[in-house]
């Protein structure tokens, strides 16, 4: 099933979208791989020290 693909080659891989967010995906699966969107101004962690 698998195929070794190369540099460049375009393909149509199965996606599932896990969750959204005001009409967006912010979380999706792609072959078995999970992606989560990650603005730029957001940021997690506790108070600077």
């Amino acid at each position: 099933m698998w195929r070794i693909r190369k540099k460049g080659e375009r393909f149509r891989p199965i996606v599932t979208v896990l969750k959204t967010k005001k009409d967006v995906p912010t979380v999706i699966e792609v072959s078995g791989f999970r992606y989560v969107l990650k603005h730029e101004d957001h940021h997690r962690g506790g108070r600077k020290k």
